[in-house]
Formats: C-alpha cells, sequence, structure tokens
C-alpha cells in the first residue's frame, strides 16, 4: 500500500462511505415505490431493494478500494 497523506486517506473514506450510502439509499427508495406502486401492506420491496443496494454498495467497495490503495506509478 502506498503511503497516503491525512486528505488522501479521508477521501478514500469518505468515497468508499457516499458508495455504500448512495446504493443503500437508491435501493431502498425504489423499494419504498415500488410497495407504493403495489399497495403492499408489508414493506417487502423496500427490504429487498436496501439488501440489493447493501450488495450493490459492497460490491462497489471491493472494486473501488483496489483501484485506490494500488501503489502509485513513478
Amino acid at each position: 500500500m502506498r503511503n497516503l497523506t491525512i486528505w488522501q486517506a479521508a477521501a478514500i473514506a469518505s468515497e468508499v462511505g457516499l458508495a455504500l450510502a448512495a446504493a443503500v439509499l437508491v435501493g431502498t427508495f425504489a423499494g419504498l415505490w415500488l410497495d407504493g406502486r403495489f399497495a403492499n401492506e408489508l414493506p417487502v420491496f423496500t427490504i429487498a431493494g436496501a439488501l440489493v443496494g447493501l450488495a450493490a454498495g459492497v460490491l462497489s467497495i471491493a472494486q473501488l478500494v483496489p483501484y485506490l490503495t494500488r501503489p502509485r506509478k513513478e
């Protein structure tokens, strides 16, 4: 792993956090919309959307972290 300044490390951490949060929020709101559209009594689509968003966020982070932490070419 390369040597990072405090600002670079903070940027990586915030990018990882935002990627996860955005994916979960998109999945959750899509599920809320589907639950409202089909008038479900139980929040089936909301829960499924949140879980799919969580999986998408974790996959996104798994692809992002190696890219961000690879050694610099000099």
